[in-house]
């Protein structure tokens, strides 16, 4: 069996996608995420929700770190091997973080500023689909 092949999205969009991830780079280190998080609910207050954010206990902590840690070892498999693969993997993720962000907010009642995670998650998926669909001829 053989397997599609995706040379033909451009290294540059894998790269794009990837530093776009850097932006979460601060909940990796424990002194930074309690920053990022307090940020968040900030940015909650001022859609109406709000602007307190809780005290995390140090093993939820540590699950924010590690979270963050993933995505930072992601971003630098991305950014040293640009491969087309990896647009689809990340497209496919990116698909499955939305879902599970929504839920959250739906049905846990999380705060409702992360539908803009759930949006950049999207442009990201729908970036990186549009370049593995497109082929030159």
């Amino acid at each position: 069996m053989k397997l599609p092949n995706y040379d033909h999205v451009p290294p540059k969009t894998v790269r794009f996608w990837a530093l776009f991830d850097t932006g979460v780079m601060s909940l990796a280190l424990p002194f930074t995420s309690p920053l990022f998080i307090r940020f968040l609910y900030w940015l909650n207050g001022l859609i109406g929700g709000s602007s307190t954010a809780p005290v995390f206990d140090p093993l939820a902590m540590f699950f924010v770190n590690l979270a963050g840690m993933l995505v930072l070892v992601w971003v630098a498999a991305r950014l040293i091997r640009p491969l087309g693969a990896f647009a689809l993997i990340d497209a496919v993720g990116r698909c499955v973080v939305s879902l599970l962000i929504a839920y959250y907010i739906l049905f846990e009642d999380v705060i409702p500023v992360l539908w803009l995670f759930v949006l950049t998650e999207m442009l990201g998926a729908v970036a990186q689909f549009r370049a593995l669909g497109q082929r030159d001829a």
